[in-house]
């Protein structure tokens, strides 16, 4: 049976009482006159019992007391240890802990909490929140102690707190602190920083807002699924995020595309970024939209986050336009195959009056095989003469200029005359622009019809038919005259 500590000197110091009681009525007994000696000689006896009795008590309760006195000092300094290793533990934690009794006053707090409001735990002991905090915001923290004080209960809040790099948000959860008798004493505290949290949060809401407002396809990906896609994605291919969980993504690739695709998500997962690969993917109706991926991989989550624009329209539009170049490229093989098999020079200038296309006939002409080095303006390469051969033809007049004026101009007789090889040729000029459905001109097509060797004969087979008149001696002046008529109205 345990007795405690208090109980052991209450019993000492009854039993002292007692022992008093008994050794003064023995000395009060031996003070009468007609005492009897045998009996005084007992009461002696037991006097010196009960004085010593007395004094081995007061011994045992010395030691008693001595024990207790050491057990208390151990035990007091062993709360003071405890005391310091809970105010060491507490002093390395990153978070602000502080304990205040039920009247606000501050018990405790650690390093931190210190730092965060510019005192420490021996300034503060005794102290309020008015103290060092403005009043709104020390009323609002003494408000939310008496709620815990009141309700027993953990509350947690956010709250706000200015400091030197800008306001830093926590989390401070206040909870009640009981005695061994089961009552509230006090009230603790323990804030944590989340302004980096918040600001992610913050951001990620941004991200995910723009994320489902963009106009461009937004993925993400792991384990061959789109675990995440946007508003674009299924306006663009028909499929909700619940269609996208059971079907491989993949498996929506074009089958002409698999091969290459497959390729290119072998690159992604090695850690590559991808940018502008484009490939067909299925609709939920069945039909194919092309769409330009870019893509890149968090190696150590194995995720794959990707963008696309859809681009079938343009796409599309490439392939008719290719489709309308090969026609065009075709035609106009078509075309030069013929132009190359007209016996007359045929020269096609654009707007800018640049040389676009000569037949072999024009390259002839001019002296010259690249195309692009003919000049529509004659000037350059020749002299220019009436049929006569004397007189300048005005190069204005000539059916190249006057086809960019709009002119339709046929069989413009004209004598080039090439001071280089010092040969001339008697040509056939003719003129046509080339109009478009806005009524501009944009290209001429000029053709040139060497005459000289057929000039050269008439001239001959008159010569001849002349002399061999003269041999006969037959003059047809009128057949002479229409012949002299007919060389002056030849049209320009």
């Amino acid at each position: 049976m345990n007795i405690s500590f208090e109980k052991k000197i209450f019993l000492g110091f009854i039993i002292n009482v007692v022992i008093v009681i008994a050794a003064a009525w023995i000395f009060l007994a031996r003070i009468n006159s007609e005492r009897d000696i045998a009996m005084d000689v007992k009461l002696e006896i037991i006097e010196i019992g009960l004085f010593t009795l007395s004094i081995l008590l007061l011994i045992v309760v010395y030691f008693i007391i001595k024990t207790q006195l050491k057990a208390k000092e151990a035990a007091q300094k062993l709360l003071e240890e405890n005391k310091q290793l809970l105010q060491s533990i507490i002093d390395n934690t990153s978070s602000p802990i502080s304990i205040k009794k039920l009247n606000g006053e501050y018990l405790l707090i650690n390093q931190n909490f210190g730092e965060l409001f510019g005192t420490t735990n021996e300034r503060i002991i005794g102290k309020t929140d008015l103290d060092f905090l403005p009043r709104e915001i020390a009323e609002s923290y003494r408000s939310s102690d008496l709620e815990v004080a009141k309700k027993l209960i953990e509350i947690k809040s956010e709250e706000t707190i200015q400091q030197k790099d800008g306001p830093h948000t926590y989390i401070a959860v206040k909870f009640p602190l009981y005695d061994a008798t089961g009552r509230i004493y006090a009230i603790g505290g323990i804030s944590t920083d989340i302004t980096e949290r918040k600001k992610l949060e913050d951001s990620l809401k941004a991200t995910d807002a723009f994320f489902n407002m963009s106009f461009d396809i937004f993925t993400v990906a792991k384990n061959d699924h789109f675990i995440k896609i946007n508003a674009a994605f299924t306006n663009t291919l028909g499929y909700t995020q619940k269609d996208m969980d059971e079907i491989k993504f993949m498996d929506l690739t074009h089958p002409d595309d698999r091969t290459t695709s497959d390729q290119v998500l072998t690159e992604i997962l090695k850690g590559k970024t991808v940018i502008s690969f484009k490939n067909r993917v299925r609709h939920k109706d069945g039909t194919y939209r092309w769409l330009d991926w870019n893509s890149n991989i968090d190696l150590k989550e194995g995720i794959i986050y990707s963008a696309a624009r859809d681009i079938t329209e343009t796409v599309e539009l490439g392939l008719e336009q290719q489709k309308a170049v090969d026609e065009l490229y075709e035609n106009e093989e078509k075309l030069r195959v013929i132009v190359e098999n007209i016996g007359e020079g045929v020269i096609v200038a654009n707007a800018d009056k640049k040389v676009i296309l000569a037949n072999y006939m024009a390259n002839d002409i001019f002296g010259i095989e690249e195309d692009d080095k003919i000049s529509m303006d004659l000037t350059t390469h020749f002299e220019l003469y009436f049929p006569d051969e004397k007189t300048i033809f005005p190069a204005q007049n000539l059916p190249m200029e006057r086809a960019f004026n709009g002119e339709v101009t046929d069989d413009v007789d004209v004598v080039l005359w090439d001071p280089t090889s010092r040969e001339k040729r008697r040509v056939l000029i003719s003129g046509r622009p080339l109009i478009d459905q806005d009524n501009n001109i944009v290209a001429a097509v000029i053709t040139i019809k060497d005459i000289s060797k057929y000039k050269k004969m008439e001239e001959e087979l008159e010569e001849t038919e002349t002399k061999y008149r003269k041999l006969i001696g037959f003059k047809n002046e009128a057949k002479e005259d229409k012949i002299e008529d007919k060389d002056k109205k030849k049209p320009l």
